[in-house]
């Protein structure tokens, strides 16, 4: 019998740190991280950029570059929680010191969508001290030193699921639409409507369409109602949907769920 062995995954936006991401990497002897870095020119970027990537390959640590707007929490956040589900197989160390508010608001938030996906740890490194501004303005990094390192607490939230995201991107592509033909797309994409002969839900109902148009609102419409991501407007005796600026952010943070489908 082959015994599978886990690896050590890090998970760091790359914005004005240095020591804060790449010794926490080498202390708990991460096997590869990933790096979310700014969408930005290269000689914009400070020299310690490179130098901390050498640092952690010196370490036998793979790097691995993303690309993300660390500034953008449903950046961070899909971007995060796609890294996430991809190794439900190993250890996934987030770092929330390394980067913006906002990538660690999104960083935080991944952990917790994620929490059932596997094991999944988001920490804060401390540093030993900060730069001046002066020194700031010099292109060096903001802190320096690792003081310690703690573990931070996580708790589940529910997140949309995939079935969610697959009928919000049809939504996003064709509204306004309506409920009939969402339902024949759900016919198509979602294994609820596939087993819909089979459903209890649809059995029980004298008319199996309109047992249909009730599994579309229990299971699709309302869920994302409640989360904001739609409106649904009266158009005469038909429904139309819509996606809102919310729903597009959603899409945006869980697009990844889409590969689930």
């Amino acid at each position: 019998m082959t015994i599978q062995y886990s690896d050590r995954i890090h998970i760091a936006p790359l914005g004005y740190e240095d020591d804060r991401v790449v010794k926490p990497a080498i202390t708990t002897k991460a096997d590869r991280i990933y790096l979310l870095e700014h969408d930005e020119p290269e000689d914009e970027k400070p020299d310690y950029h490179t130098t901390l990537k050498g640092e952690l390959r010196d370490n036998g640590i793979a790097v691995h570059s993303i690309k993300c707007d660390i500034f953008d929490l449903y950046a961070v956040l899909g971007a995060v929680a796609e890294i996430i589900t991809s190794h439900r197989d190993d250890e996934v160390y987030v770092n929330i010191s390394t980067g913006s508010k906002i990538s660690a608001i999104g960083g935080m938030i991944a952990c917790m969508v994620t929490r059932e996906s596997g094991d999944v740890t988001p920490y804060y490194v401390r540093a030993e001290g900060y730069t001046s501004d002066d020194a700031a303005e010099d292109n060096l990094p903001v802190s320096f030193g690792m003081a310690a390192m703690a573990e931070l607490p996580t708790y589940p939230i529910d997140g949309p699921s995939p079935q969610e995201i697959a009928m919000l991107q049809y939504i996003a592509d064709e509204q306004p639409i309506t409920k009939k033909r969402l339902i024949r797309r759900a016919r198509e994409v979602v294994d609820r409507f596939r087993r819909n002969a089979e459903d209890k839900e649809i059995e029980q109902d004298s008319d199996p369409h309109m047992g249909e148009y009730r599994l579309l609102d229990t299971h699709i419409l309302d869920p994302l109602a409640e989360r904001e991501c739609i409106v649904i407007n009266e158009v005469g005796r038909s429904k139309e949907i819509s996606i809102t600026e919310e729903g597009q952010n959603t899409l945006r943070a869980f697009e990844y769920l889409l590969g689930d489908e």
